[in-house]
């Protein structure tokens, strides 16, 4: 890990313990009420790994490391382990997930709700 890594890694920690003073210290204020609040990790972002089988590989690594076994879903590759609401998750969504992602959504505009209620 590098010195800069090392850094943010200690200055994530610390404004999360100092958001949790904050919030305990100031029970007037509003927390999500609804699921889980997530850390995500994408490891080919947020790691040393700069090609897919890498991030894949960080995904199977923190695994081992927390003694859970990866799901692999639809080109998504993620370890979760939750901390009662809190959920830290490490992931790697493959560049072929992601691709089939544009492929549908480069249809969002073919249909507008103006031509429906139109209709």
């Amino acid at each position: 890990m590098s010195p800069a890594q090392r850094h943010h890694r200690r200055e994530l920690i610390t404004s999360l313990r100092a958001l949790a003073t904050f919030l305990d210290s100031h029970p007037q204020l509003p927390v999500p009420r609804y699921g889980p609040m997530r850390v995500s990790v994408h490891t080919l972002y947020d790691t040393d790994a700069t090609t897919e089988a890498e991030a894949i590989a960080e995904v199977e690594q923190v695994a081992t490391l927390l003694g859970v076994t990866p799901t692999v879903k639809h080109g998504h590759h993620a370890v979760c382990v939750e901390f009662g609401v809190v959920r830290y998750k490490v992931l790697h969504v493959t560049q072929a997930a992601m691709a089939r992602h544009d492929a549908l959504d480069s249809y969002r505009d073919a249909i507008t709700l103006d031509e429906i209620e139109g209709a």
